[in-house]
C-alpha cells in the first residue's frame, strides 16, 4: 500500500512539473501587448494560447479556459500597404568604416582595436571610406590617434603606424560599403515609405549588421536561378540595373531595410495582420525567380516561435507550391523580404532558409517591420 502510494505521489508530482512548466513558459514567451484595430474587439492568439476576453476592458491569454497572462491593448487604425515581391539592388555606405580583420602583432591590434569595431576618424578627420583613411594615416609623424565604436560606446586610442613601402599602415582590414540583392516586401501608398528585406544587410566577413551611413536602392533583374539543397543553400542570380535608383535608405533593422521610394509602387494596398491574428495554416508568398515580375506561390506557416515573436524568426515556413519547389528547390538567398499574405492580409516575410531542409525557411512579422520603419 505504501509503495502504491509512493508512485501515485511520485506520478502526481511529475504531472505538476509538467503543467508548471508549460504554464511557466507560454507566461515567459507570451507578449505583454498587442494590437488591434479601433472599434474591434482582439483575436487570435500564439499556438495553443487563444486570446480571449475576460471581462468587460481585459483580454487574456488562456489555455482552454485557463488564463495564463493577462494583455494589454494598444488600439490604433489598421496600416494599409502594397505588397512588393519584385527584387531590389540594396547600395549601404557605412557610418564610418568597419575593421573586418585585424593583423597579429599589428599596430591595431596591440592597440586593441577588433574586428568589428567600426572607425570613425584617422587624427581628428572623419572618415567613412577606406581611402579616406589610407590618406588620414600618411599625415601620422609618429603617433595616430584612431576613434572607433565598439557597440554603444566610443573608444579612443594612439598608435604608431608601420612603414609598409614607403606607406604607413595600422594593420587593419577595413570594409566601407555593401552591396547586394533582396526582395522588396511593401510600399506605404501614403508616403512612399518602404521596407524589405526582412533582416538586417550584415557584413560578409563579420556577420554584424553595416551600420548605415547613406544608402540607396535601385532597379534589379533575376537572369538565373541555383536551386537548394539538403546542406546547401541556393541563390536567385540577378544583377543591379545601372543608373536606377529608385529610392534611399534610412534604416538597417535586425528586421529589414527601410526608406523612401521616389515613385510608390502601383498596386492595391492590403491590411496589414497583426502579429496575434497570423495563424499556422495555408499562406502564399510573393517573389521574383525571373525578370523582374513578381508571382504568388503557396506555402504552410507551420510554426509561430513563441521566443521570438519580434524578430526574424518568428515564424517558420515551408514552400507548398510545386513549381516554385522544382526551379528553387524552396527557399534560396535573394528571397528575403519576399511578402507573406494570408486572409487577404499582409502577415510577414521571408528571412531565412533552414539549409538542410531549404523547403522550409523563416518569417519576420509585418507588424515587427512596420515597427522598426516607424
Amino acid at each position: 500500500m505504501r509503495k502504491k502510494t509512493q508512485i501515485i505521489s511520485g506520478a502526481a508530482a511529475v504531472i505538476t512539473a509538467f503543467y508548471t512548466a508549460v504554464f511557466v513558459y507560454f507566461y515567459a514567451a507570451l507578449p505583454c501587448n498587442i494590437s488591434a484595430e479601433k472599434n474591434a474587439v482582439p483575436s487570435g492568439g500564439f499556438s495553443a494560447a487563444r486570446l480571449k476576453q475576460t471581462s468587460d476592458t481585459d483580454f487574456a491569454f488562456c489555455l482552454g479556459n485557463i488564463p495564463i497572462k493577462f494583455a494589454g491593448i494598444s488600439y490604433k487604425e489598421r496600416p494599409k500597404v502594397i505588397p512588393g515581391g519584385m527584387p531590389f539592388g540594396i547600395k549601404i555606405r557605412s557610418e564610418g568604416v568597419m575593421v573586418i580583420s585585424v593583423d597579429d602583432g599589428s599596430p591595431a591590434k596591440n592597440a586593441g582595436i577588433r574586428t568589428g569595431d567600426v572607425i570613425m576618424s584617422v587624427n581628428g578627420g572623419r572618415v567613412t571610406t577606406n581611402a579616406e583613411i589610407a590618406e588620414q594615416l600618411q599625415c601620422s609623424s609618429s603617433k595616430a590617434t584612431i576613434v572607433f565604436r565598439r557597440g554603444e560606446s566610443e573608444i579612443s586610442v594612439k598608435l604608431t603606424p608601420e612603414n609598409n613601402c614607403g606607406e604607413l599602415k595600422m594593420g587593419a582590414w577595413v570594409r566601407d560599403s555593401a552591396a547586394g540583392i533582396g526582395t522588396l516586401t511593401y510600399c506605404d501608398p501614403e508616403d512612399g515609405s518602404f521596407g524589405g528585406l526582412g533582416h538586417a544587410v550584415s557584413d560578409v566577413t563579420t556577420g554584424d549588421a553595416v551600420p548605415l551611413g547613406t544608402g540607396e536602392i535601385t532597379r534589379a533583374q533575376i537572369y538565373d536561378i541555383i536551386p537548394g539543397r539538403e546542406g546547401c543553400a541556393g541563390e536567385l542570380c540577378g544583377i543591379i540595373l545601372p543608373n536606377s535608383d529608385i529610392g534611399t535608405i534610412s534604416g538597417n533593422s535586425s528586421s529589414g531595410v527601410f526608406g523612401k521610394l521616389e515613385e510608390p509602387l502601383s498596386g492595391e494596398p492590403i491590411p496589414v495582420a497583426f502579429r496575434q491574428e497570423v495563424q499556422t495554416g495555408t499562406a502564399t508568398v510573393i517573389t521574383t525567380i525571373e525578370g523582374s515580375t513578381p508571382k504568388e506561390y503557396s506555402i504552410e506557416i507551420e510554426r509561430i516561435n513563441l521566443l521570438d515573436l519580434n524578430g526574424s524568426k518568428a515564424m517558420v515556413i515551408r514552400i507548398t507550391d510545386s513549381e516554385l519547389l522544382e526551379k528553387t528547390g524552396g527557399i534560396v538567398r535573394g528571397m528575403s523580404g519576399s511578402p507573406i499574405i494570408q486572409n487577404g492580409r499582409l502577415a510577414g516575410a521571408v528571412t531565412h532558409v533552414l539549409v538542410n531542409d531549404p523547403t522550409r525557411g523563416y518569417a519576420v512579422f509585418a507588424e515587427t517591420m512596420l515597427e522598426d520603419a516607424a
